[in-house]
């Protein structure tokens, strides 16, 4: 009886397994992009309708052999992560692929209005440090995150930090899945001020998970200069 009942328990996890497998199977599948058509498609489905015309028309003016090694490459799981993990300097960009992909990193600090309806001193100034990183494959961009952090300051220290953001403005990545936590600000009475946030990401393809996170950070300080960090977690 005893060994009945382990038969049927076995029979039992075994189904449940295989019903977990075929469903996991069947999910990628559905989110498979196969081609150049599927491709757009999907753009279409997960996008805006301005910001999807405009991708689109960039893709169609491929060559036909660009846009299937364009698949290929989103395809690879590998090298998707890679890219999402490849070292840079700001301002430097680095390529792959013979030159098919690259990542860019890139400052700036603006001047911006933080409160129009209130009166300060013309010696403090309001600024926006931005910390941008962006994917392009064969010049089309594909994956943008931005980190940026708003401050005033006097030109001897940090009075203020009026905001801060972490976004993922564009990911055109079937496979890539991102999310955001721990953002924060600090520097306030210091020569700079910053903010930071931790991306996490998976890559899902043909059954397998590759995951990674970073920190990526952004400072601007009172010469109104910018720099950041990507840090691997």
């Amino acid at each position: 009886m005893l060994k009945k009942l382990v038969s049927l328990l076995l029979i039992v996890v075994l189904f449940t397994i295989s019903s977990f497998s075929f469903a996991f199977a069947d999910d990628i599948a559905k989110g498979k992009i196969t081609n150049i058509s599927s491709y757009m498609t999907w753009i279409k489905e997960n996008t805006n309708e301005e910001e999807a015309s405009k991708f689109v028309e960039q893709i169609k003016t491929l060559p036909l052999d660009k846009q299937e090694k364009f698949i290929s490459y989103l395809n690879n799981a590998d090298l998707m992560a890679k890219v999402l993990t490849e070292k840079l300097e700001p301002g430097e960009t680095k390529y792959l692929e013979n030159g098919d992909i690259s990542i860019t990193l890139n400052e700036t600090n603006q001047s911006i209005n933080f409160n129009p309806m209130i009166k300060s001193s013309s010696a403090i100034q309001y600024r926006r440090a931005t910390y941008t990183k962006y994917i392009e494959i064969f010049g089309i961009a594909i994956l943008e995150n931005v980190v940026w952090v708003d401050y005033s300051h006097d030109g001897n220290s940090i009075l203020g930090i009026q905001g801060c953001d972490a976004v993922t403005t564009r990911n055109f990545i079937p496979v890539l899945s991102l999310s955001w936590s721990g953002l924060h600000s600090w520097g306030i009475g210091g020569t700079r001020a910053y903010a930071s946030a931790d991306i996490t990401f998976s890559v899902l393809y043909q059954g397998s998970v590759t995951l990674g996170a970073s920190e990526i950070g952004v400072w601007g300080d009172i010469n109104n200069r910018t720099d950041g960090w990507i840090k691997k977690l």
